[in-house]
């Protein structure tokens, strides 16, 4: 009996709690945050470059102002549990989980939706040396003699040369007595280019979306999951936001939810920042003048945060009549 008055006056106290109690605490809620002005926070990548350049320019085309702030991955996620930032597009999966991680437990941010899926960070060889039989991992020992006993790398202290690195003490495929070389991502690329014209074998650190996978021909090696994840290191970059912003900020929310480059699109605009020396903004137009569906995969869809696609700030406008003529698309 006792039972059935507690459900009995549960019942009641949800059935007096109005919609419309709701929408008013919202609104109330909301009300917090500045949605006239986006924030972005970004590190001194250049595929991050791009998107976000693309994404302050088409805000600013829907009446809205634009701040970015170049900072590391560190520094942002501070800042935007701050108050400081509002975005970013940069959180990569795996490779950055565990310095997400702390701000993820606390929930003082939130992650809206990848930016960007199906990208690969792991070792690789030059496809004439995959054809030759070193598909994956644990095949490299077997041609030690070829490789060297060397595994190219970048950057001192980088995720992708502190990974090799673990493989190579935990003698991980036979790995134990191989070295990695470290150098910078140009260093590194430049032995690339120059050992793949005198068709020599080398192993390295390789990552997509990047425009190595344009510039070279190139195939990553399975297994190794313990140390890359499935998938020859499959990666996911997540957009994350100071903690409510999306749901404050509908209209901006829904654009960030939708806001989703393949591996190819960011690819193709870092190539043209690095190897044809366009501005980020410039590179990024010149990838969605190529790809002009980007339009309405961003601006035309319904989501999570609100219903009909994307408006100008004031809530009026077909905003992808308004980017296709900026775009003279």
């Amino acid at each position: 009996m006792k039972n059935l008055v507690h459900a009995a006056t549960a019942a009641v106290l949800t059935l007096s709690i109005s919609p419309i109690a709701y929408s008013a605490d919202a609104e109330e809620l909301a009300a917090d945050y500045d949605c006239s002005t986006v924030r972005f926070g970004q590190p001194s990548w250049t595929g991050v470059k791009v998107k976000t350049a693309a994404a302050t320019w088409i805000l600013e085309n829907l009446d809205y102002e634009t701040e970015t702030t170049t900072a590391s991955l560190a520094i942002s996620y501070k800042a935007m549990e701050g108050g400081d930032i509002d975005t970013m597009l940069s959180q990569w999966f795996p490779s950055a989980r565990q310095m997400f991680r702390p701000f993820g437990i606390k929930g003082s941010l939130d992650m809206v939706s990848p930016n960007l899926t199906g990208g690969t960070y792991t070792v690789a060889v030059p496809s004439y040396v995959y054809e030759a039989g070193v598909t994956s991992i644990e095949d490299l020992d077997q041609h030690r003699d070829k490789f060297g006993g060397e595994i190219y790398g970048i950057d001192p202290g980088s995720t992708g040369n502190d990974t090799v690195k673990a493989m190579i003490e935990d003698d991980y495929a036979g790995l134990g007595d191989w070295e990695l070389v470290p150098s910078s991502e140009p260093g590194m690329l430049a032995e690339v280019g120059k050992r793949t014209g005198d068709k020599e074998w080398i192993a390295f650190l390789a990552w997509s979306p990047h425009p190595m996978n344009i510039n070279y021909d190139i195939k990553y090696l399975s297994d190794g999951a313990k140390y890359w994840g499935p998938n020859k290191g499959e990666v996911i970059v997540q957009t994350v936001t100071q903690e409510g912003f999306a749901w404050a900020c509908t209209n901006v929310g829904q654009f960030l939810d939708n806001y989703e480059w393949t591996v190819e699109e960011q690819s193709l605009g870092m190539n043209y920042v690095r190897n044809e020396g366009m501005e980020p903004l410039a590179a990024a137009k010149k990838v969605i003048r190529q790809n002009p569906d980007m339009v309405s995969r961003w601006l035309d869809r319904s989501g999570i945060y609100q219903t009909g696609g994307i408006t100008r700030m004031d809530g009026s406008g077909d905003s992808e009549a308004i980017i296709r003529d900026a775009l003279n698309l």
